[in-house]
């Protein structure tokens, strides 16, 4: 591409949430854009806000930088972008836990799960999560250890927000 006609637009809705519409959701990007906002909202404390990608009442986690009373990110779609914050951690639903397995349901409402991390008295516990379903379960590397001491399974979210689950397992 040697030319791209690009339309901006913003709009602020009656609830207040303000909306950047880049380009058109149509159109391709062979390369990743750099984008700079600078919103006309006070989002207050910054902790936890990011841009978000909308497309009807669904929205996709992009992240972002504060610098300076803007944020910059990059993306590879056009689209419509708002920002919004999570300042709620992912839930943790434990499902069965004894000592041949652990097995949780890990959800985030807003931004997503970024990274999950379980320990068993301090030492690491191998664990797969399914996206589709939103499950987290141990692997045993050795099936004659059995899963027993401190549990410990930590869930964080994309906009850095933790949430903690412990028991013991005898």
């Amino acid at each position: 591409y040697d030319t791209l006609y690009l339309a901006l637009d913003y709009e602020m809705s009656k609830e207040g949430n303000e909306t950047f519409r880049i380009g058109s959701r149509d159109v391709p990007l062979n390369k990743s854009i750099a984008v700079s906002l600078k919103p006309n909202k006070d989002y207050g404390q910054l902790n936890g806000t990011a841009i978000y990608r909308t497309f009807g009442n669904s929205r996709v986690y992009v992240g972002g930088e504060w610098h300076n009373g803007r944020i910059h990110f990059s993306t590879q779609e056009f689209g419509d972008f708002t920002i919004m914050k999570d300042s709620i951690g992912p839930g943790i639903i434990p499902i069965s836990i004894n000592r041949q397995a652990a097995r949780f349901k890990i959800k985030d409402d807003l931004s997503g799960i970024a990274s999950y991390e379980a320990t068993i008295d301090g030492a690491w516990v191998l664990m797969t999560y399914d996206n589709k379903s939103n499950t987290i379960w141990s692997k045993l590397l050795d099936p004659a250890v059995p899963l027993k001491g401190m549990f410990e399974l930590v869930v964080t979210d994309n906009a850095g927000n933790i949430s903690r689950y412990s028991k013991m397992i005898l």
